[in-house]
């Protein structure tokens, strides 16, 4: 079998802008959202919501890039890094000196910075 090169065999979830899912989403590996999650997004490594992706409802995870819609509360472990074409509505809980907010995005939010217990 030839070796095919797709997002599945580098360890990536994609959801391309045609797409709509309704439910919750758990990916281990980075997760790429151009289409619309109408529920939640958890994954154990990297979110992406790309200009196009909205997702309504929940996202947890290490990393976090939005330059799409969200609608809905982010729990982010690491760093959560806001382009200027996000739109984001909800509560945002991140670590100190972990959240990057790019010049003219849309931020609608309660945050909540995340101190570490040691």
């Amino acid at each position: 079998m030839p070796n095919q090169n797709t997002a599945a065999n580098k360890g990536l979830g994609f959801l391309g802008e045609d797409l709509y899912v309704e439910g919750t989403i758990h990916s281990q590996k980075k997760m790429v959202v151009s289409g619309t999650v109408d529920g939640s997004v958890f994954c154990d490594q990297e979110i992406v919501v790309s200009e196009t992706g909205q997702v309504k409802g929940k996202i947890e995870g290490n990393i976090v890039l939005v330059a799409g819609k969200i609608n809905g509360d982010l729990l982010v472990h690491e760093r959560l890094e806001v382009n200027v074409t996000a739109n984001i509505k909800g509560e945002v809980q991140v670590p100190s000196g972990k959240l990057l907010i790019q010049e003219g995005a849309k931020l609608d939010a309660q945050c909540t910075i995340l101190y570490d217990k040691t």
